[in-house]
């Protein structure tokens, strides 16, 4: 029997925000924009300069410990990817709000990439585990717990007929891939680009294209994200551009016969969020049928979020499998494949290969009960709540970009939104068309809004996300902040 707390009963952190603008150890720095994933003969010469001013000197000492025994000083390459000098970290965090090594006080836009749906240290996740933990953490058999998430995962995705778990979104991908390769005999993967599905070799194609190597942009060049993965692997994927039809038909009705599955994410989340055009997911539905492919929805960012049953719902598409993680642990380590049965039914001992043994551990698996439960509560009015609150932080953005020098495409679907500094752009409805954005003055405005008491990621193009614990006066603060940072880089004359 699960344990749930209300809200109210949640009481915010009574320690005041840090006035981090007038900390006297505060360390004042100029650098470059980073360069290092753009080809040598695009760079330019003269990069511009970001002043960045760094609020936590105890976020310095632990990052250069971490430097001496952690390749990078992460386990994760995103946690430093343009964090510079070195990442602002963390000690603690509760509900919308998070607080540096420092003790500044920030509202979190990255909330651990989106896994936070319910915030930090939510009191059910913890009640749940809690008393988990009591009876145990790992058995090796199925359990009941494993069948009632199933159930509830079940009873919210459409396309979900059986579900099978897993422990993070790179394994729910590599393991969706397989089956489709195993029920069609087929060994091809079309993939986008621009999208991003985990980090096993079949889908590190056309993550990130640098734009003077990517070719045509209705014919993508295919390009390896990362050194190490063997050429014989690039073979078996093939790639489109997102919200192209035309282009897509072209190569599903010229290889069919040779693809086993689409993948997707139904809405771009990692290059920016750019959302399906007008009937997009439908064509593409209607496509892969026509074709004989299976269609694979990656909804580890849009699963649980975008409504109670992901983009699926709100777009009324249904794929063959999905694969989900982030959202559906509140923070622990859990993903799932699910799909139909025809598909599903397929796995097991003498058929398709699937396993691990962390796959459906108890703990991860009350994390889940606990977050499904608490996001369904009171006819799952979280999603009616995370929707309002990003179309309230995305037109208030949109109003303070609304000025010479910083002017900005703000993209939002439901709790999720990014950012694109841009003069020229009027809308950002490709991954071409993303890769125009500013990336220097993000830094700074995201610089500023660090002085403010804002975090997201340093990255422009990574989305921000909002969770079921952001409230209104965290998005009126957000605004304001966005409001006198701009105000203060304009004043610099820094555009």
């Amino acid at each position: 029997m699960s344990t749930t707390v209300d809200m109210k009963d949640v009481k915010s952190d009574e320690k005041k925000p840090v006035d981090v603008m007038a900390k006297p150890d505060q360390l004042t720095v100029t650098l470059s924009a980073p360069q290092s994933l753009i080809p040598d003969s695009i760079q330019p010469a003269e990069p511009p300069a970001v002043e960045l001013t760094v609020l936590s000197n105890r976020s310095k000492q632990i990052f250069e410990e971490a430097l001496k025994i952690i390749p990078s000083g992460a386990s994760s390459n995103m946690r430093v990817h343009l964090h510079e000098p070195y990442p602002v970290i963390f000690d603690h965090g509760r509900g919308s709000k998070v607080w540096d090594a420092d003790g500044n006080e920030y509202i979190d836009y990255l909330m651990a990439y989106g896994a936070l749906i319910l915030g930090h240290a939510h009191p059910n996740i913890i009640a749940g585990i809690t008393e988990q933990i009591k009876k145990g953490t790992l058995f090796g058999t199925t359990t009941e717990l494993e069948v009632e998430v199933a159930k509830l995962v079940c009873s919210c995705v459409p396309c979900a007929e059986m579900v099978s778990f897993a422990n993070t979104g790179t394994e729910a991908t590599m393991e969706a891939i397989r089956i489709a390769r195993a029920v069609t005999g087929k060994d091809k993967l079309l993939k986008f680009e621009g999208h991003y599905h985990g980090h096993h070799d079949y889908v590190l194609y056309s993550v990130d294209s640098p734009s003077a190597v990517a070719g045509l942009e209705s014919a993508p060049a295919k390009l390896a994200y990362f050194p190490g993965i063997p050429d014989a692997v690039s073979q078996t994927v093939l790639i489109a551009p997102w919200n192209n039809v035309s282009a897509l038909e072209r190569t599903l009705k010229k290889r069919n016969n040779e693809i086993a599955a689409v993948i997707c994410e139904p809405v771009m989340t990692n290059q920016g969020v750019i959302a399906p055009a007008p009937d997009y997911l439908k064509q593409l539905r209607e496509l892969t049928t026509k074709y004989d492919v299976l269609l694979i929805f990656d909804e580890v960012v849009t699963g649980f979020r975008l409504a109670k049953g992901g983009a699926q719902e709100l777009y009324g598409v249904i794929p063959d499998l999905a694969c989900y993680a982030k959202a559906l642990g509140g923070g622990a380590p859990i993903a799932a494949v699910a799909g139909k049965r025809e598909y599903m039914s397929q796995i097991g001992p003498g058929k398709i290969g699937y396993g691990g043994t962390y796959n459906a551990n108890a703990i991860s698996l009350a994390a889940a009960k606990a977050t499904l439960e608490t996001l369904l509560a009171h006819n799952g009015d979280s999603f009616k709540h995370m929707a309002e609150m990003g179309t309230k932080l995305r037109d208030g953005l949109k109003e303070v970009f609304n000025v010479p020098g910083y002017r900005a495409v703000v993209n939002a679907v439901g709790p999720v939104l990014s950012i694109a500094f841009s003069s020229r752009l009027k809308e950002v409805v490709t991954y071409r068309q993303s890769l125009l954005a500013d990336q220097d003055k993000f830094e700074r405005f995201r610089a500023e809004m660090l002085r403010r008491g804002i975090y997201s990621h340093p990255d422009g193009a990574e989305r921000w996300t909002l969770t079921m614990v952001h409230t209104e006066k965290d998005i009126e603060n957000t605004i304001t902040a966005a409001r006198e940072s701009i105000k203060a880089l304009r004043s610099r004359k820094e555009t």
